[in-house]
């Protein structure tokens, strides 16, 4: 007697899932339990499998939704009607026709413990990307910078230019690939025997290896060491912001592009302007008798001292608009505007005189 089985929960999908929900969920399923991984289990990733071959087919699926969730049931009508058929496969062994929707190649890819390209070509792997932090001044943001660091890192060997191999002496061709480049593997799993061409781990798919290897790297191609390295801070460059100089992440010991260097800027604020975008904002404090009367009033600003007109009847929180004295755009659209904001101060003490003139304005209505 056969045991029930739901080939639904097995995949871990709903009823209605769709064909490709289905198919995710196989090779999810089938990646984690595969027996040449870590963790995996045979018996499981065979009912992965058998679950699969019903769900990944529209015509089988169809008649196992009619017979409800047990297996035992689809499998004996379909036994009798002929249309319901599992003359193709073995779920106990390694015959498994009837995948013909399916790319097992990244499965088999991890089994093969990433060879490379599998076509016996090397992958120009890229070397590993650096971040830093940068400290910045407020005024870098309105004329820009130059900041020179020093990273410790792999970078090409100076001597041998990243071949690996010794000044003066040649290469000859890899005794493993024979020159080829390419290596085959071969793997025995339960499924059967699979072999893969892959780049030679010796040469790394170049089909050659230095006769005499370089005495500063060890044939690496690269060394640690300590680099000088110049960052140009654009304008109008903000707090938080990242700024990428392209090649000078560590390089590549395989000889693959070297990675990126980034630099994340860390703004020192200023204590006169607050920055809004494009726009500064500037805190001014104006008497009473300015605010009420008008005034002109000197205000700092990026490019130095300039005058002010307070306007008669200012308010407190009022904003005075000073054009193209703000941030430069980093789109290239000029520079964004000084925004004065008005604090109009009310005196805590005043003399007998001054009050005798408040309570006349008071009287006024003022």
């Amino acid at each position: 007697m056969h045991m029930s089985k739901d080939y639904y929960k097995i995949l871990q999908v709903p009823r209605n899932a769709s064909k490709d929900d289905v198919k995710k969920a196989y090779r999810k399923l089938a990646h984690q339990f595969h027996p040449d991984k870590q963790g995996g289990s045979e018996e499981k990733f065979k009912e992965i499998n058998e679950a699969y071959q019903v769900l990944g087919d529209e015509r089988k699926r169809a008649q196992y939704d009619q017979f409800g969730s047990t297996f035992s049931d689809a499998r004996g009508h379909g036994a009798h009607q002929g249309g319901f058929g599992f003359q193709g496969f073995d779920f106990g062994g390694e015959d498994f026709r009837g995948f013909n929707d399916f790319d097992f190649s990244d499965i088999f890819e991890d089994l093969m413990g990433g060879m490379g390209g599998g076509r016996g070509q090397a992958r120009s792997k890229k070397g590993r990307d650096i971040q830093i932090d940068l400290e910045i001044q407020f005024d870098e943001i309105f004329n820009g910078g130059r900041h020179e660091v020093q990273l410790q890192k792999l970078s090409q060997c100076a001597r041998c230019t990243g071949a690996g191999i010794e000044p003066g002496t040649n290469f000859k061709t890899c005794s493993k690939c024979h020159g080829t480049g390419r290596f085959e593997k071969t793997q025995k799993t339960f499924l059967g025997v699979f072999s893969q061409v892959g780049a030679c781990p010796d040469c790394q798919g170049k089909g050659k290896i230095p006769e005499v290897i370089c005495r500063d790297c060890l044939g690496k191609g690269v060394i640690r060491g300590v680099e000088r390295i110049e960052i140009v801070i654009p304008k109008g460059i903000d707090d938080g912001e990242m700024i990428r100089i392209s090649g000078k992440g560590e390089a590549s010991a395989a000889g693959g592009v070297p990675g990126d260097l980034y630099a994340r800027i860390h703004l020192i604020q200023d204590k006169v302007f607050r920055r809004q975008g494009d726009d500064l904002i500037l805190s001014m404090p104006l008497k009473f008798t300015q605010a009420a009367l008008g005034d002109s009033v000197e205000v700092k600003t990026p490019d130095g001292v300039i005058k002010l007109k307070i306007p008669e009847g200012t308010e407190n929180g009022d904003i005075l608009k000073v054009r193209g004295k703000g941030v430069p755009s980093r789109q290239g659209y000029g520079r964004g505007d000084l925004l004065v904001e008005i604090k109009v101060e009310t005196p805590k003490k005043v003399s007998k005189k001054a009050r005798e003139l408040i309570e006349k304005l008071k009287e006024e209505g003022v």
